[in-house]
């Protein structure tokens, strides 16, 4: 017996952005169809430890049950040594037998997939018309999330912000070549975020970047870069103003710092969510409702996206002879 192993790279060749977000829809689809159930992510952060663990474990039923879980250490030193701040494997087990089938580079799976759910939720909710997008952030996030938005708008122009313009230039610099369009570095997150039609957040901040009064009428945003209850990237004003829409409403509940704060301060009512893009995917819930609708994207991730993809890339790669092999 032999568990498949997937590298960074082999993830790479296996998950292209354009199918991972058709895996999304149909992820997110299934799991408001009762097709795949899980809990809500358990995060333990120990005592004078320099990150946090989390697990993250789904299951799907039907023709080809799977369990799978996603284990995940946080580590917001990386960047600094040059290493992705989020390091673990994805597990897929047989689901009739439990017997372990694969493990995977996480932090690549990750990359791919929450970019790819924030495309499925532009698809569903920017305007169609969408052209200019602001991304905030110069991480690996941010370089994964313009290549996203290109498949799904037809995105013409880009403004990017940073910790610093320095670090915006390089980030330009550095997906020029890649990108059929005009990207710049903005001055500020202000200058980015005016005049946008999607705005992405991908950032490690504990305080809030983004703010209402810089956004235009109509304009869609992907927040995606607070996914721990200490940090907060949008302001609650952003929150109150904007239709909310999550990949989970129970998730959003419990981690989303800022959806917390606007009901704590009686901005919003409790019932404040409009759907989550599953419900909207089967047609039981509408999205956008006018052209000058602000819509926000919370996004905390799920279980469910990872071992989805860990599905799609060990069928392809069983398929096609890629990844090695561990005697287990």
């Amino acid at each position: 017996m032999s568990i498949l192993v997937l590298t960074e790279l082999d993830v790479e060749r296996l998950l292209p952005m354009a199918k991972c977000i058709e895996v999304m829809a149909e992820a997110l689809a299934g799991l408001q169809r009762g097709e795949w159930t899980q809990p809500l992510r358990s995060v333990f952060p120990p005592p004078n430890a320099k990150g946090l663990m989390a697990w993250m474990p789904a299951h799907r039923s039907g023709h080809e049950p799977v369990f799978g879980m996603k284990v995940l250490c946080v580590m917001p030193g990386n960047p600094a040594m040059g290493l992705d701040g989020h390091q673990g494997a994805v597990l897929l087990m047989d689901g009739l037998t439990g017997v372990p089938r694969a493990m995977i580079h996480a932090a690549a799976v990750t990359a791919i997939r929450t970019a790819a759910v924030s495309a499925v939720a532009t698809r569903l909710l920017a305007r169609e018309d969408a052209r200019e997008l602001a991304i905030i952030g110069t991480g690996v996030q941010a370089r994964r999330h313009l290549e996203a938005m290109a498949c799904v708008r037809p995105i013409a122009r880009v403004r990017v912000a940073g910790r610093t313009q320095e670090r915006a230039q390089a980030f330009v610099e550095s997906v020029g070549q890649g990108f059929q369009g005009t990207i710049e570095a903005a001055p500020s997150v202000e200058d980015a975020v005016r005049g946008a039609h999607v705005v992405v957040t991908a950032t490690t901040a504990r305080t809030p970047v983004l703010r209402r009064e810089w956004l235009d009428p109509g304009a869609h945003v992907n927040a995606v870069g607070a996914s721990q209850r200490t940090h907060q990237e949008i302001d609650t004003a952003t929150v109150a103003a904007a239709s909310l829409f999550v990949d989970r409403r129970q998730s959003v509940e419990s981690e989303a710092a800022d959806f917390r704060q606007a009901l704590d301060e009686g901005l919003i009512p409790a019932n404040h969510v409009r759907a989550e893009l599953g419900e909207l995917l089967v047609g039981a819930e509408i999205g956008r409702q006018s052209p000058d609708e602000i819509t926000l994207f919370r996004s905390l991730g799920l279980a469910v996206e990872d071992v989805a993809a860990a599905l799609y890339m060990v069928r392809t790669a069983e398929a096609v002879g890629l990844g090695g092999r561990a005697p287990w």
